[in-house]
């Protein structure tokens, strides 16, 4: 199991577009991925459910993965999250 904190960097914080990008990211893989923020943990495979934890710019978001691909699954949410979801 991985557990870490992942930094919302992008000036309009999580929106729709960007839970998108993150289900879709996390639905690429069969580990069991949640995050909280305060809040009871959610399934990140689901845009609902990520667009519910509300983070801005600037907050940080606890990621817990489980599962067969869980290293190659942080890899790539981390990647996303570093690299903004593709905005500014």
């Amino acid at each position: 199991m991985i557990r870490t904190q992942l930094e919302v960097q992008n000036e309009l914080g999580i929106h729709a577009r960007v839970a998108n990008r993150i289900s879709s990211c996390c639905q690429k893989f069969s580990s069991q991925i949640e995050a909280e923020n305060g809040s009871a943990p959610m399934d990140m495979k689901s845009v609902l459910n990520v667009m519910i934890l509300n983070v801005k710019c600037g907050e940080a978001l606890t990621v817990k993965i489980e599962g067969d691909d869980e290293n190659e699954a942080f890899v790539s949410l981390k990647e996303l999250f570093d690299n903004k979801f593709g905005e500014r």
